[in-house]
């Protein structure tokens, strides 16, 4: 999928961008019927950043909640948990058997002879293993009652977590600091904040090398499961994240190359670009199933019963609670977090001067000089939509947005971007202005011809038909999203 749907989409927004050197929508100004592109293009990234910059202010949450000896998600003791929160790992029940003891579900020890490792009521219920489907693990209680104070439907909006608000305040703070003295100041922070991303993925992951388990994890993440290939749903699905790792159809890569040099050779960014998203994905991939590896280990669970799942349930839940094992858990936690908000403030800044950028080129004359003021007002107007992810529905408004928005409307977009550039505009007139870039036409010159003209249109509508064919209710954990809500989203989605 990376490189009969991905890459190809990449090069053409890559060099549209490079060769008119402007924003997302202006940019179709060569092919005036399809400006609306342009403007989907637009939307879609508003919305992401509405909801992915709440991502950030969770993440800032748990920064500040990781600079404490005791991480608050690593035990039952506290007051947000319930009678089903359990603690276990082998440690604790090897020491708690070495002394005569009982475990109970809260991690804690209490020994025959009445003497407590912990002050805790002795009438608790007594854990003698950890069934997954009946006991909940305390970093799933945090996120849930205390991070997120989440209701129990969509429809209980509850009260505002000023908490969270406080963060989401904070994020948009940095976003406008960061972006405030324009894209090459706000390019070296994103040099920086990947760089130290990349350092500390690769940190942790040798960290949860050395766990016991861990190679469990990584044998069952790099077995193949040849059944797979005949799901047309698991194509879809891939398909979509490729376009949504790559950025591509958001209008982020037309509005970056916009401020390469003319010359730049494009065609050696699209190959570096793939080779660093697939290097990025293994990594992370095997930093994930490592951390379950060790995780089932602790719990003396079976790995092919352990649900994992995507999105916050794994960034919140899974990783923080493998973290909150390891010795000196609180330092791991803050780096754990620190790269998690660098990558979400480098998608969110990336995206963000995208919209700025497009709507300043949209309005030259009046906007270009005042692109600061275009920033904050974005900045506050974005907060502000931000504000109802705060309360206590938030998480299903945001899985909502999260399901609807950067999926199945790429393709549709990928599709049009395809057939505008090459059937409307002229793919050889497209191939003759990269030639003029990049000073000879990308070889081999006929593939990328069929590519372009053919193979790519092709391919769209066959993702598309993947994903719809595959398509379900959805729910967020045990919650099942209402008619009305399914139907919101699917607006959501055609409104671009």
């Amino acid at each position: 999928m990376l490189f009969i749907a991905g890459l190809p989409i990449v090069f053409m927004e890559l060099a549209l961008g490079q060769f008119a050197s402007i924003g997302c929508i202006s940019v179709w100004k060569v092919v005036p019927l399809f400006k609306g592109i342009g403007v989907a293009t637009l939307l879609i990234s508003c919305i992401i950043c509405v909801y992915m910059n709440m991502v950030a202010a969770w993440s800032i949450f748990y920064f500040t909640n990781s600079m404490k000896f005791a991480l608050p998600w690593a035990a039952c003791t506290n007051e947000w948990n319930t009678f089903n929160c359990s603690v276990w790992n082998r440690d604790s029940v090897s020491k708690c058997v070495a002394h005569n003891g009982t475990l109970l579900r809260n991690g804690s020890c209490i020994v025959n002879k009445a003497d407590f490792f912990n002050d805790d009521n002795a009438s608790l219920s007594v854990l003698t293993s950890f069934d997954i489907s009946a006991n909940v693990m305390p970093s799933t209680e945090y996120f849930h009652r205390e991070v997120l104070m989440m209701s129990d439907r969509l429809d209980n909006v509850g009260t505002i977590n000023w908490q969270l608000a406080i963060c989401l305040l904070i994020a948009w703070l940095l976003i406008f600091l960061f972006l405030f003295k324009g894209v090459k100041s706000a390019g070296k922070v994103v040099y920086v904040a990947v760089l130290a991303a990349y350092v500390i993925l690769f940190v942790l992951f040798v960290r949860l090398l050395t766990l016991p388990g861990s190679l469990s994890g990584l044998i069952h993440f790099y077995t193949p499961r040849w059944n797979a290939l005949y799901d047309l749903t698991v194509w879809g699905g891939a398909a979509v994240q490729v376009f949504y790792s790559l950025s591509s159809c958001t209008g982020g890569l037309v509005a970056l190359a916009s401020y390469s040099r003319f010359h730049n050779n494009m065609f050696k960014d699209i190959w570096l670009l793939g080779v660093a998203d697939v290097l990025t994905s293994i990594l992370a991939g095997a930093l994930v199933y490592s951390a379950v590896g060790f995780m089932c280990y602790e719990m003396d669970v079976p790995i092919d019963q352990f649900q994992l799942k995507a999105g916050a349930h794994l960034v919140f839940i899974v990783l923080p609670e493998a973290i909150a094992k390891l010795p000196v858990a609180p330092i791991y936690a803050l780096m754990y977090f620190v790269m998690i908000v660098f990558i979400i403030l480098s998608t969110t800044m990336f995206l963000m001067e995208t919209i700025v950028s497009s709507i300043c080129d949209e309005f030259p004359e009046r906007l270009r000089r005042n692109h600061r003021h275009v920033l904050a007002f974005i900045c506050l107007a974005f907060y502000s939509l931000g504000i109802p992810l705060c309360t206590a529905a938030g998480i299903y408004w945001l899985v909502l947005l999260d399901y609807f928005t950067p999926t199945w409307p790429l393709i549709i977009l990928a599709f049009f971007e395809s057939m505008a550039v090459s059937w409307v505009y002229g793919v050889d007139n497209f191939l003759d202005n990269i030639k003029w870039m990049i000073r000879f036409y990308p070889p081999p010159y006929i593939f990328w011809k069929i590519q372009w003209k053919f193979i790519c249109p092709l391919v769209f509508l066959m993702i598309l038909s993947f994903v719809w064919v595959g398509y379900s209710p959805f729910k967020y954990e045990d919650y099942e999203y209402p008619r009305w809500a399914i139907s919101l989203g699917w607006g959501i989605s055609l409104t671009p």
